[in-house]
C-alpha cells in the first residue's frame, strides 16, 4: 500500500510541479487593481446615499414638526385677564376656542324591509313558464314527473372515441 501511495505522490507532485511553471494572463494585477477601485467607488456612493436620505428625513420631519398647527389654551389668569379687559378685535379674532363636549347624536334607524331580500320582477322566462303552467296543468305535471325521473336515474358518461391522426394528409 505505501508504493501505491508513493506512486500517487509523486504523480500529484509531478502535476502540481506543471501547474507552476504557468504564467497569469497579461494584465492580471491591473484588473485587480481596477476591481479594487470600483468596490471601494461603490461603497462611497452607497454611503453617500444613505447620508443623503437620513438628511432628507431630518429635514422633512424638522417641516412637519415646525409647521404644525398647535392649540394653546391659555392659563387661569390668562383667562381671567381676557374675560376682564375688553382687548381691540384683532386679539378677539386671534382667540383660540376651546370645544366644548358635544353629546354625540345616535345615529338614525336604517329602514327595514318587510322581506329580504326584497322581490325582484318576474323575468320574460319566468313569466312565459307561468303562462304555461296555467294554461295546460296536466302537461306540466306529465314534464316534471319526466324530469323527476331522469334526475334520479345514474349518470351515464359516454366513453371518449378519438380516430387516430393519419399522417399522409388524408382524414
Amino acid at each position: 500500500m505505501d508504493d501505491a501511495q508513493s506512486d500517487l505522490d509523486r504523480l500529484i507532485d509531478g502535476a502540481l510541479a506543471s501547474y507552476s511553471d504557468a504564467e497569469p494572463l497579461a494584465g492580471l494585477e491591473q484588473r485587480v487593481v481596477n476591481r479594487g477601485r470600483v468596490a471601494r467607488n461603490r461603497r462611497r456612493w452607497l454611503a453617500w446615499g444613505v447620508g443623503a436620505a437620513v438628511a432628507a428625513s431630518v429635514v422633512i420631519v424638522g417641516i412637519v414638526i415646525w409647521t404644525e398647527r398647535r392649540v394653546v389654551v391659555p392659563k387661569a389668569h390668562e383667562v381671567a385677564r381676557v374675560i376682564n379687559v375688553a382687548p381691540p378685535a384683532t386679539v378677539i379674532q386671534r382667540a383660540v376656542r376651546i370645544p366644548v363636549h358635544v353629546r354625540a347624536k345616535r345615529p338614525k334607524a336604517l329602514p327595514k324591509l318587510e322581506q329580504f331580500p326584497a322581490p325582484a320582477p318576474m323575468t320574460a322566462e319566468e313569466r312565459a313558464f307561468v303562462a304555461f303552467v296555467e294554461r295546460d296543468p296536466t302537461d306540466a305535471q306529465q314534464i316534471f314527473a319526466d324530469l323527476r325521473k331522469r334526475a334520479d336515474a345514474p349518470i351515464e358518461i359516454q366513453p371518449i372515441q378519438i380516430p387516430p391522426l393519419q399522417s399522409d394528409g388524408a382524414q
